[in-house]
């Protein structure tokens, strides 16, 4: 196995290590241009996907059940993305005022990657107990504690995962890492998630 690793290393191949610690930190590493593409294709396979099983998002994080055409999942994705991206491009400049544009809403846009799993529960689940959690938490809890515990879980992992990775994609955007950079940050997807999720109200809204 050792003689495997320094064959690797002759030959230039990353580790075992360096993948890892690559995937890990994907938004970081990927290039601006492949980030954009690869976050472009996963929103239309989302809306695809959301469309074909009546999801549609709610905010910046999360979904619920409800109806809608193709055009109109795609429609209500692009708010999301540019609604919550608006704020945090607007907080990056406060750490960097050379950001540029595209690189931070193409590596947001990826690094956005974990949320569509938050949809596999609304696919093979009770819809009606899927949207309560979505929607009001302690009424899921009230209703169906055992299936409202296992969707803390999994919301709880997915939004860890989500953050982080927004975190990899913000901080290589910015070019700036740090505890300022990181309270930025956070600061910047709350923002987004208010945002985003009053314009996808006020959208549905006047599409009913």
């Amino acid at each position: 196995m050792a003689s495997v690793r320094r064959e690797s290393r002759r030959r230039g191949l990353p580790s075992f290590r360096e993948i890892i610690k690559s995937m890990v930190r994907r938004p970081a590493t990927i290039s601006s241009n492949n980030a954009l593409l690869w976050g472009v294709a996963w929103l239309i396979a989302g809306a695809m996907i959301g469309w074909h099983f009546s999801l549609v998002p709610t905010s910046l994080i999360g979904y619920t059940w409800g109806g809608g055409s193709l055009l109109w999942q795609v429609i209500y994705a692009l708010t999301l993305w540019i609604t919550s991206c608006v704020v945090i491009f607007a907080a990056s400049l406060i750490v960097n005022r050379r950001v540029g544009i595209v690189e931070l809403f193409g590596r947001m846009l990826f690094a956005r990657w974990p949320i569509y799993l938050l949809m596999i529960p609304g696919m093979v689940t009770d819809r009606v107990a899927y949207s309560t959690f979505m929607s009001n938490p302690e009424a899921s809890f009230s209703a169906n504690p055992i299936y409202a515990a296992a969707m803390t879980v999994v919301a709880v992992a997915v939004l860890l995962w989500y953050l982080y990775w927004g975190y990899c994609a913000f901080s290589r955007s910015t070019q700036r890492r740090g505890v300022i950079t990181f309270v930025v940050y956070l600061l910047s997807m709350v923002g987004g998630y208010y945002l985003s999720h009053i314009s996808l109200h006020m959208l549905m809204k006047g599409v009913a």
